[in-house]
């Protein structure tokens, strides 16, 4: 089905509209400006082209499904720590912190960073705006244009889905 999203000159438009959402979609997934720009930019190109597939439902929501698709994939790759930069943590750490303590505090992050990246994204941002940006719920419901409620949920469900992923082990 052709739509008229297909003109560059509308397309345009949808681009300056959802820049910063899109922008803000890939940012909360791989925590870097300049791979979120680079993955912004990819998700509009693949959304031009891929317009004869789309069903003209909900333009926000499809692009929004493709730049988390594309953040994913891309984290997969590189498999870097996304979440938390585990060595200026360290140096932040108080100093009266033995070793060991730090090693353990490290291996916690790893194993959470690793729990976060296989439960649903919309849980693992919603933790990491939580807890790593410390931006209030409202906030976070502004952003995601969603009811407070539901981002209340959601963090509900990602700590219960770590919880199970924890082990036995105290989270």
């Amino acid at each position: 089905m052709e739509h008229e999203y297909g003109k560059p000159e509308l397309f345009e438009q949808i681009v300056l509209d959802y820049q910063d959402l899109i922008f803000t979609v890939c940012f909360n997934i791989v925590r870097d400006s300049g791979d979120a720009e680079n993955l912004a930019q990819e998700t509009f190109l693949t959304a031009y082209r891929s317009l004869s597939g789309f069903r003209g439902e909900n333009l926000k929501a499809w692009l929004c499904r493709i730049a988390v698709n594309k953040s994913i994939d891309y984290k997969r790759k590189h498999s870097k720590l996304l979440f938390v930069d585990l060595d200026s943590h360290a140096e932040k750490a108080r100093t009266d912190d033995s070793i060991e303590d730090l090693l353990e505090q490290k291996e916690r992050l790893e194993k959470l960073n690793t729990i976060l990246a296989y439960i649903p994204d919309k849980y693992s941002s919603v933790i990491r705006a939580f807890y790593y940006d410390r931006l209030p719920v409202k906030e976070i419901a502004r952003q995601r244009e969603l009811p407070e409620k539901t981002v209340e949920t959601q963090l509900y469900r990602a700590r219960k889905l770590i919880k199970e992923r924890w082990g036995g082990d105290e989270f």
